[in-house]
């Protein structure tokens, strides 16, 4: 296969551009795409008007246009729905401080026979607290050990980068994908504006939600595979959208310690203090390795540089005490 054309090498760094978010609501819709995305022809009116009043409420919503080969000749449309999940806590210690861990987004594929059903399909999705299934369309779940979503920004009305590095790039995952012979455990996209453009090729991994960035054929065998040496795929790593931007830093370096054990485990984190002016923070993070060891990690930011970083190796027996007292 031919070598990808590439973006010179920038000196920025990528770690910490990833988008925090609590849903992503992604809709299959055939290109092209303008700017803004969801004012695209292939876009519903009744979807615009379900979509309106999420993007107005404040809360943390993503949404994007999405669409690989088979789109333009299917009338069938997809929307993937990625969602902060509602975290059950772990063990005494967690309890007590109310921490929740967590390895990725809950995650359903809501299949509506016609573009004009993705309305009512969302609609529906939305507001029930089950997720029930319409006569014109179909709920499932997506686990990443079933399924994980490739999404490349192609996006070239929002910046020519993203079609002159990310639709080759995208062009390189499906034959890298088939390749492997991972046709049944990856599926790659095309998305509209991901933030980041600077860094095309850019693409967030579903249902993990991590972003990626400046890639290359060795990092993408390196994120395909998840085996073997990490380097080459952190030095393409932007962040985890589950984190705030302080703690995507940190988890980070950790992710450089631990190496592929850290994406198999489950972790939470939050800052503890922060000095905007100065861009000062304070943040605590936990992790919790598939082995169930749970670790506490402190660390000081400033800008976007890990000053000091600790491992707290007893903190369980303090942290007990300190529940105790709380509620003793």
């Amino acid at each position: 296969m031919n070598s990808l054309t590439l973006p010179e090498t920038r000196p920025e760094t990528l770690v910490g551009t990833a988008v925090p978010a609590d849903t992503f609501i992604l809709l299959e819709t055939p290109q092209p795409w303008v700017k803004p995305a969801l004012l695209s022809e292939g876009v519903p009116e009744s979807l615009r008007q379900v979509i309106k009043p999420l993007l107005q409420s404040g809360l943390r919503v993503r949404v994007h246009l999405i669409a690989n080969e088979a789109t333009p000749t299917q009338t069938q449309r997809r929307i993937l729905v990625f969602q902060r999940t509602a975290f059950s806590r772990l063990g005494t210690v967690s309890q007590g401080l109310g921490m929740r861990l967590a390895s990725d987004y809950q995650a359903w594929e809501i299949q509506a026979e016609t573009p004009i059903q993705m309305a009512p399909a969302l609609n529906s999705f939305l507001h029930e607290s089950t997720r029930t299934q319409g006569d014109q369309w179909q709920v499932r779940p997506i686990t990443r050990h079933t399924l994980r979503h490739l999404m490349i920004c192609t996006h070239a009305s929002h910046n020519e980068c993203c079609g002159i590095y990310g639709y080759p790039f995208y062009q390189a995952a499906i034959a890298h994908i088939q390749q492997l012979g991972l046709a049944q455990q990856v599926k790659p996209w095309q998305i509209s504006h991901i933030g980041g453009h600077r860094f095309a090729p850019t693409l967030i991994d579903f249902p993990q939600g991590r972003y990626y960035g400046n890639l290359d054929e060795s990092s993408l065998q390196c994120l395909l595979k998840q085996r073997g040496a990490i380097a080459p795929l952190l030095s393409t790593y932007r962040g985890w959208s589950l984190l705030p931007k302080p703690l995507q830093i940190l988890e980070a370096e950790l992710m450089r310690q631990h190496g592929w054990d850290w994406l198999r485990g489950r972790v939470a984190g939050r800052i503890l203090e922060q000095y905007e002016e100065d861009k000062q923070f304070w943040v605590e993070l936990w992790f919790e390795s598939a082995k169930q060891q749970l670790l506490r990690y402190t660390a000081e930011i400033r800008q976007n540089v890990i000053q000091t970083c600790q491992l707290e190796s007893d903190f369980e027996s303090d942290l007990q005490q300190r529940v105790h007292l709380k509620t003793g």
